[in-house]
């Protein structure tokens, strides 16, 4: 590595962060915190060093010990083996008590020196993902999860006086200094602080950067990024790395993240998060947060991550382990609820239709179901109080067993209709008269037989046109038109007919047919729709009071429920049911990137109510890491009377977005095909989405730029991205979640985001899939949605001559 403080020359103008010489406050800081680095290195070989001896010191006296057992005297066995069980249990220990030694490559990432108000004193204590101890030089490294001090890292700022309490003492003082560091292969990288940034380029030249390196609340200052038109590209040194999948951000949390992460480990924290404002990787430092300090209860298997889509799951993949939590489960909702209607082993059809009419998915994710449940619940338990009315009659002993079964009330029915029985035959109830228990025992094994039966549920629920009627007339009247109910009746009739006659039907082997006689027709069972397995599973809640698998309840300790506003309120009603008696629930999402417009969601309030939780505090991140402050204006236009004033993000500068009008497709793939080839060639590590409204015209500019020679092209239709850098085309509905170095929308016309919610929505989730640098590319005429001055600012003929 060069000299630290070598000097770079001034980056010319139209370059992306114009660099600077290193005065000499830069090389100060700069050196310091070398200085730093190399004393931790130190001490890390020392530690290493050490425990090999220590490990190689207690096998050498295991290996002796066993020898000796081996030729000793029987009176001396018991002795010896006691000896050989202490060693075994000292190297148990080590092995499983021992914290994972601190990670030479990248050891810490913050660094704080504190003046103590008490004795004055000053100490450096440095933030990673691992503690080392003070060995007597005056460095440590506190875990960021555990270490109280790690608190003053992400709560107050540089200078800043500071007061915490810690073990039911206070602590008093000043933060000195507060710096972000980038430790990559053991090698410095970056610094950040108040007074500015330094990166440490490959060739081991420090560079100052300025003050634009974050944003902040204040706004942050710096100069807009200055590109050349008609370049894609910002040609920004170190810009990529090989995974593109979602990183931890550990040394990046700002005040508002780190006070979600460690939230009480009870309760329901929801986020609500603009593009790129890290609402996923704050839920996501939270699982780890809470691993870490209670790891018995929130062992990696007893908590889920549901993610909206197959791409998401594989996007954040990584994140866990690399931040010391193996094992979570991290799936879709449509993969989790089909993966538990199979562990609970119903007697379901198991295929799912694809032809559902619009309307009937619309309602079947509607509140109004949650309500048709509970009500289809209650009118059960109605039914079995005026059967042991009926048959008890003025019989002795009926008040008895009436009031018995009242006192159950609070019991989910499948419990209460246990316990009456065994109160009726086995406890109290067996002094009552023969003929008042014979007359319960009857009416309660009815409902017994039929209370766990989820499949008739579901025909009584949905095969009943009257009662679909009357709950919508009562809940929701505008909900639905007259034919749209027409046709929902119709076709959950339909279903509820074609179920119960499959249930009706012998599923037994026919006798072998004579050979005059065709071959019987196998039991060929009716498709339910995908909406139905939130339906059953919620009949099975409230019918047992939970989702039981071995007679246990099946639960978790925590759940993340990710990009919430994409689920119904019925959907996450289910998850919030499987949460354990402490129900430790994050939920994150976005109002402005809503992609299913069929599913009920309104507000958080409204979806909080529907799922149960009326209570609940929105806790809102205000900063995007990801998208620049010109792709934010952007975006906030497209949403139109749909921003949320309360949800502007704070966001950095950057380059400006460009609108590139063409006649026709051809015209563009040319000038769209030269500027990647470029991009490539300059920026070999640089993420690129070329994004369309629908997949058929994903396929057709794929097929295009394929022919003009375009490197690393690759076409994602089923969320098979393999997030490595390249260009990936791809449409909307594919990148919810994701992000990339680039972005460019293909063809936002008129046609394809015409002026309605839905088109705001979808067109917001694209433009903010960039972290740097956003190009709309036409070829027709262009929505409404794209600001008109963006449009008229387009200089095309210029443009495609400079190429």
């Amino acid at each position: 590595m060069s000299d630290p403080a070598t000097i770079t020359p001034q980056a010319p103008s139209g370059e992306l962060s114009p660099t600077h010489a290193l005065d000499d406050r830069d090389r100060v800081i700069v050196d310091a915190e070398l200085s730093i680095l190399e004393r931790v290195r130190a001490r890390l070989e020392q530690l290493l060093n050490t425990d090999a001896h220590q490990f190689e010191d207690l096998n050498s006296s295991m290996i002796e010990l066993r020898d000796e057992i081996a030729c000793a005297k029987e009176e001396d066995l018991p002795s010896l083996m006691d000896q050989m069980h202490q060693l075994a249990a000292l190297n148990a220990k080590r092995g499983s008590g021992r914290d994972i030694p601190v990670d030479p490559k990248s050891p810490y990432f913050g660094h704080l020196r504190l003046r103590e108000a008490r004795a004055g004193k000053q100490r450096d204590v440095l933030i990673g993902k691992r503690t080392m101890l003070d060995g007597g030089d005056g460095l440590s490294i506190v875990d960021w999860r555990n270490a109280p001090v790690s608190r003053l890292y992400y709560r107050y700022d540089e200078t800043d006086e500071y007061e915490e309490e810690f073990d039911d003492r206070s602590i008093e003082g000043t933060v000195l200094i507060r710096r972000s560091v980038v430790v990559s292969d053991g090698q410095l990288r970056r610094i950040d602080a108040p007074q500015g940034s330094w990166a440490c380029a490959r060739s081991g030249t420090w560079r100052a950067l300025g003050h634009a390196a974050r944003p902040t609340l204040s706004g942050g200052t710096g100069a807009a990024v200055r590109v050349p038109r008609g370049r894609l590209g910002i040609q920004q040194e170190d810009l990529g790395r090989a995974d593109k999948r979602l990183q931890e951000i550990t040394a990046l949390i700002d005040k508002d993240q780190f006070d979600l992460i460690t939230k009480p480990d009870s309760g329901v924290v929801l986020i609500q998060g603009g593009a790129g404002s890290g609402k996923t990787t704050v839920a996501l430092h939270r699982v780890a947060y809470l691993a870490f300090q209670d790891p018995r209860r929130f062992a990696p298997d007893r908590m889920l991550i549901v993610v909206f889509n197959e791409a998401l799951v594989e996007y954040i993949r990584h994140v866990l382990p690399s931040l010391n939590v193996e094992g979570v489960t991290v799936t879709t909702y449509r993969r989790w609820s089909a993966a538990m209607l199979k562990r609970l082993q119903l007697d379901i059809p198991a295929k799912r239709t694809e032809s559902t009419p619009e309307a009937v998915a619309r309602f079947k994710k509607h509140p109004i179901v949650i309500a048709m449940i509970d009500e289809l619940v209650a009118e059960d338990l109605r039914n079995v109080e005026a059967s042991l009315v009926e048959r008890l009659g003025d019989r002795p002993g009926a008040r008895e067993v009436l009031a018995h079964w009242r006192s159950l009330a609070k019991l989910p029915p499948s419990v209460r209709a246990r316990r009456a029985l065994r109160w009726l035959l086995e406890d109290e109830g067996r002094n009552l008269p023969a003929s008042a228990r014979a007359a319960a025992e009857t009416s309660l094994r009815a409902f017994r037989e039929e209370v766990d039966d989820v499949l008739a549920d579901w025909v009584e629920l949905f095969g009943d046109a009257a009662r679909i009627n009357d709950a919508v007339a009562r809940l929701a009247p505008d909900a639905f038109s007259e034919s749209e109910l027409i046709t929902i009746t119709r076709w959950c009739g339909k279903r509820a007919a074609a179920l119960s006659d499959w249930r009706d039907t012998p599923d037994e082997q026919p006798p072998e047919p004579d050979d005059d006689e065709p071959p019987r027709p196998a039991r060929t069972p009716p498709r339910l729709d995908g909406e139905d397995d939130a339906v059953l599973m919620r009949l099975i809640q409230a019918k047992r009071g939970g989702m039981f698998i071995k007679g246990k309840r099946f639960e978790y300790e925590h759940i993340v429920i990710d990009e919430a506003q994409d689920l119904c309120p019925l959907e996450v009603r289910v998850l919030l049911d499987t949460a354990s008696a402490g129900r430790s629930v994050t939920i994150a999402g976005d109002k402005a990137q809503k992609m299913i417009f069929d599913n009920g969601f309104v507000d958080w309030p409204q979806l909080l109510e529907d799922a149960g939780l009326p209570h609940v505090a929105i806790q809102p991140l205000k900063i995007t890491y990801r998208s620049t402050r010109q792709v934010m204006d952007l975006a906030q236009h497209v949403l139109g009377h749909l921003h949320d004033p309360n949800d502007d993000l704070i966001a950095r500068d950057g380059a400006p977005v460009s609108y590139f009008g063409f006649s026709d497709m051809g015209e563009a793939v040319a000038f769209l095909g030269e500027a990647l080839r470029n991009l490539m060639q300059r920026e070999p590590t640089a993420s690129v989405a070329l994004i369309t409204r629908y997949p058929q015209q994903a396929e057709a500019y794929y097929e295009a730029l394929r022919i003009a020679e375009v490197p690393r092209l690759r076409l994602v239709a089923r969320q098979d991205f393999t997030f490595l850098p390249g260009i990936d085309v791809t449409d909307v509905r594919q990148v919810k979640g994701l992000e990339f170095d680039y972005v460019v929308v293909l063809d936002p016309t008129r046609q394809n985001y015409p002026v309605r919610d839905g088109s705001r929505h979808l067109l917001h989730i694209a433009t903010t899939r960039t972290a740097y640098q956003l190009w709309m590319v036409c070829s027709g005429e262009p929505s409404k949605l794209v600001p008109h001055g963006l449009v008229d600012e387009s200089a095309n003929e210029e443009v495609v001559k400079a190429q």
